[in-house]
């Protein structure tokens, strides 16, 4: 037993260790030594087994959830895929941009008053055509901390699929106009008339059936039946900085956008876009996720140039937990406001 023991001990010593075991014949001291050095090491391999072994279950444990917890996913008749936005909130494994952009249409559950939201995404318009966290985040926001009248006028920029911009104007009585690029526009405008907001023919230019309407709206066929939005929305283009010019004076009593705040676009000419768009009561509330460092630097500087009171707050009001999204908020713009850059 002993002469195993020390054979066992001689291999879990280092080479320096064992290298000074041979060299003389080990005493009672040094042989106490040589043992305390083995005890050290069974202890280092014990922890190592038990932190393996708690990696081992933490794996198990996500394996297990998900099987127990997965997006519920459906189909039309032309086999479009619409997922039920709640069932991904009741689990919220993954918070990576591009996880639903495979989906073709994500209903995000009642809003508060207006009836289901659904909105289409279309993956050849590019990052545009998708929903991100940080819109529904920021419409959770608003919808929880902001007061909206029907006199409100609100401008949501880089709107995409104009699903932030959507579920305010389906919750609150208030007028809203989403509004991006050119290309944009006609998915813009479809997801307006999906939510009930307009007749204007672009529904019917989806080519979906009364059974797919069914799907969509969980066999809510009419359009009392799906809810009435409580507020108006209408689609339209609007291009940062050169467009700006040419609005006819307009301003807005709260500007919003969702990740807008990216390395596509100019941060310079997006905040004094905003600041140009702004009375001086006026609120401006942007999403933004935190992972490009230059461009919110470049919008940060900007903003606190144009505007008295600048803050970045984390939300807490959404079921969507997305631990990288916060709000930008701004108010009380400087006066007179400065010319857009050229």
């Amino acid at each position: 037993k002993n002469i195993l023991c020390m054979i066992t001990m001689c291999r879990l010593l280092s080479p320096e260790d064992d290298e000074n075991l041979h060299q003389e014949p080990l005493g009672l001291a040094d042989a106490m030594l040589v043992r305390g050095i083995y005890l050290r090491k069974l202890r280092e391999i014990v922890e190592e087994d038990e932190r393996r072994r708690a990696e081992t279950a933490i794996l198990e444990e996500e394996d297990e959830l998900v099987v127990t917890a997965s997006d519920e996913v459906e189909y039309l008749s032309t086999g479009q895929s619409v997922l039920r936005y709640e069932s991904y909130l009741s689990h919220q494994r993954y918070y990576d941009d591009l996880k639903h952009v495979d989906y073709d249409f994500i209903d995000y559950g009642k809003t508060l008053g207006g009836g289901n939201c659904i909105i289409k995404q279309d993956k050849s318009l590019g990052k545009g055509g998708f929903c991100w966290d940080a819109g529904f985040i920021l419409a959770e926001h608003l919808l929880s901390t902001s007061k909206f009248s029907p006199s409100d006028s609100i401008l949501e920029l880089g709107s995409g699929t104009g699903l932030c911009g959507i579920i305010l104007a389906k919750s609150r009585k208030c007028n809203v106009e989403i509004t991006d690029l050119q290309e944009l526009l006609p998915l813009m405008q479809q997801n307006v008339a999906l939510n009930n907001f307009s007749s204007d023919g672009k529904l019917a230019q989806m080519n979906l059936s009364p059974l797919d309407i069914s799907v969509l709206y969980k066999n809510a066929n009419t359009q009392q039946q799906q809810g009435q939005p409580l507020g108006s929305c209408i689609a339209q283009t609007l291009e940062w900085g050169a467009v700006a010019r040419n609005d006819g004076g307009k301003k807005y009593s709260m500007i919003i956008g969702a990740d807008v705040v990216t390395s596509l676009y100019d941060p310079i000419k997006l905040a004094e876009t905003i600041h140009h768009l702004c009375h001086k009561n006026s609120e401006v509330h942007i999403s933004i996720k935190l992972r490009l460092d230059k461009p919110h630097k470049l919008f940060e500087m900007r903003m606190r140039e144009l505007f008295n009171c600048v803050q970045i707050i984390k939300p807490t009001q959404s079921l969507n937990k997305n631990p990288s999204v916060y709000i930008f908020q701004a108010t009380k713009p400087i006066i007179p406001l400065h010319p857009l850059s050229q």
